[in-house]
């Protein structure tokens, strides 16, 4: 139990220490922009699904590795969130205010987009806690059913940002 409590503790440090990162860009990619945002929230966040998605297949069962690799992939998608809401550039708010000639609709679309960053970013952070505090958890002791009920709460405020930005 006591080795379980340390690796939750390690697992959580670099949440810590990615606050101070940015997310990550690509080859030959100079700035942050809403494009490389999307991709980076689809690659690490699919970690953290793969979870979700094992717990309910029973031909598929759940390691600690998923579970590490899940709250690692989360942790990148929290920087990126918190890139975005850090420095809300051009580049890295939807394209679709581009389009738009109205200041006042644009900034709008600006305000919601930043508060939806931000509650996303609150649902990947008690995300994450869910793995680690799992991962912490003997494996016969694990109630798995609050992980799927947050990648649906997540994929819910997903879709619903999509349907409005």
């Amino acid at each position: 139990m006591i080795s379980r409590i340390v690796i939750a503790i390690a697992l959580l440090m670099p949440a810590v220490s990615l606050a101070k990162e940015t997310c990550p860009l690509r080859n030959n990619e100079t700035e942050l922009t809403i494009n490389r945002v999307m991709r980076n929230f689809g690659k690490y966040f699919a970690d953290a699904e793969t979870v979700a998605r094992k717990i309910g297949d029973p031909w598929d069962k759940v390691t600690d590795q998923d579970i590490e690799k899940g709250i690692a992939g989360l942790n990148i998608s929290i920087a990126c969130a918190e890139a975005v809401m850090a420095n809300p550039t051009e580049s890295v708010l939807p394209s679709k205010g581009g389009l738009m000639t109205d200041p006042k609709e644009k900034q709008e679309l600006k305000e919601y987009y930043l508060y939806f960053m931000e509650e996303f970013r609150d649902a990947l952070v008690e995300y994450r806690d869910l793995l680690v505090k799992t991962l912490a958890t003997p494996e016969a002791q694990r109630d798995y059913a609050p992980i799927v009920e947050k990648n649906q709460e997540v994929n819910n405020k997903v879709n619903k940002a999509h349907k409005k930005i």
